[in-house]
């Protein structure tokens, strides 16, 4: 398997100019934009940006650059030393990093976080952040099966039309996990102005929408640019409704951990693709999506709520707190559930029920 310290060995030499921008250049940049760029990295707009390369000598230099290593459970620890190598590079290190952005607001129930990488009078390319390590950011993601929109939909449309007016030329949309959703419906919903100079939209193993947001004429309007991308094993990418055109692409790691970036297998253009996703794939993401249809809006409304109400109260704020100590972890988990009024618990048990019940449906019928 090949991953992207290969590509960069294989490509780092080679600029954009004489190798346009690419599938494995923006699934790259979208690993990185994981990382925090606070302090490195101006809040707005510019062209002048900071120098990629500089990016990366601060980012060394920083009383707590180990700490800045610590990404959770979801994205792979390997992210600081791609970012470090591709600086180096003459392909990427001259790229300007401007406008990151990091929102993480519990009251609003909203992550959000972008970076964009500018090279200087040809392209920008917004890079949105998928989710995080946080319960906040998973919240968001499980509200996109229950609300038309989310806050971090409205930022992210609302920063790519910014994009539009501080920056010229052409513009490169992309993100990885709930970063490819925002990628979609951002430049989905922009003005036609912007809208025009988009070249490119990559949205790499996204959750999706609900299924009239695919025939709507906002998203019509850019179909012809946008590209699909998810894993052998696809379960967020197979989430809610999504685009009937993707390439699936071969992935070395199990399971669920084939969301990784990392895992998936990349050449010196383009991703190494089969022909379609998994049998596990198509059945977890066929009993996800029946079990949400079958709920009324209230059911979801109340199944998510009590779910991350459990969470809250056990004091639970990152998904490694669940991984890293079970034995503390599960009974304050279970001691949180006894808070809950019957009525709550009993719906709770119905959905939990109506879920395993589709889950034996599909597999007995895709067997």
């Amino acid at each position: 398997m090949h991953n992207f310290f290969d590509y960069l060995f294989w490509r780092g030499d080679i600029s954009f100019a004489s190798s346009p921008f690419n599938e494995v250049d923006s699934l790259l940049l979208c690993l990185i934009s994981y990382l925090d760029y606070s302090g490195i990295v101006d809040p707005d707009f510019s062209t002048e940006g900071t120098p990629f390369s500089l990016v990366a000598q601060k980012m060394r230099s920083l009383p707590d650059f180990e700490a800045r290593h610590d990404l959770g459970k979801v994205i792979n620890a390997a992210t600081m030393d791609v970012m470090l190598r591709a600086a180096e590079t003459e392909r990427f290190g001259n790229l300007r990093l401007s406008a990151y952005v990091n929102i993480l607001d519990p009251g609003r129930e909203e992550q959000f976080s972008a970076v964009t990488f500018s090279n200087p009078g040809e392209w920008s390319a917004v890079i949105y952040r998928g989710t995080d390590s946080t319960v906040v950011g998973w919240k968001e993601d499980f509200n996109l099966g229950c609300m038309d929109t989310v806050p971090a939909q409205k930022d992210a449309l609302s920063y790519l039309e910014k994009a539009g007016e501080s920056l010229p030329g052409k513009l490169i949309v992309s993100g990885h996990s709930k970063g490819g959703n925002l990628a979609l419906y951002a430049s989905s919903h922009c003005k036609s102005g912007f809208k025009s100079r988009i070249i490119s939209v990559y949205n790499n193993d996204g959750p999706g929408f609900k299924k009239e947001f695919f025939s709507s004429q906002d998203f019509l309007s850019i179909k012809d640019r946008v590209h699909t991308f998810v894993p052998e094993l696809s379960i967020v990418g197979m989430l809610f409704s999504h685009p009937d055109e993707y390439q699936v692409v071969k992935s070395d790691e199990k399971g669920v951990m084939q969301h990784d970036p990392f895992s998936w297998h990349v050449g010196p253009r383009h991703f190494e693709v089969v022909p379609e996703t998994s049998h596990s794939s198509k059945v977890i993401g066929e009993s996800i999506n029946t079990w949400i249809q079958d709920l009324s809006a209230e059911q979801r409304e109340l199944f998510i709520e009590t779910i991350f109400g459990v969470l809250k109260d056990a004091d639970i704020t990152k998904n490694s707190q669940l991984a890293s100590n079970p034995l503390e972890t599960i009974p304050r988990l279970i001691s949180a559930t006894k808070k809950l009024d019957q009525a709550t618990k009993t719906a709770v048990f119905k959905t939990v029920h109506l879920l395993v019940k589709t889950t034996v449906e599909t597999f007995s019928r895709n067997s």
